[in-house]
């Protein structure tokens, strides 16, 4: 059996950038087979935080200015959607 002796402080560099590498790596797989856990909100939250009426929220989902999700009957939005809207949608009181 062969040994290989280095100093500490080069191996803690090595176990530092593996370590990194390892972040870097799955990350780039959640991102890239898209199991990112995401928030879905239901549709009365949803009329509550954008301020709609159901009928409004219905007329948002037929426009294509929100994405949506039907679950047994239940509508569902992505909480990325809701906040993309209201950003879109904001007015400054300047």
């Amino acid at each position: 059996m062969e040994y290989i002796t280095i100093e500490r402080s080069v191996f803690d560099a090595m176990v530092a950038t593996l370590a990194e590498c390892r972040s870097i790596l799955g990350k780039a797989i959640r991102r890239l087979s898209g199991n990112e856990r995401q928030e879905w909100i239901d549709n009365i939250s949803a009329q509550s935080i954008l301020r709609r009426s159901q009928r409004g929220m219905t007329l948002l989902r037929m426009e294509g200015k929100i994405g949506y999700s039907i679950i047994e009957g239940k509508v569902y939005y992505p909480a990325g959607e809701i906040g993309r809207l209201l950003y879109n949608c904001k007015v400054d009181y300047e």
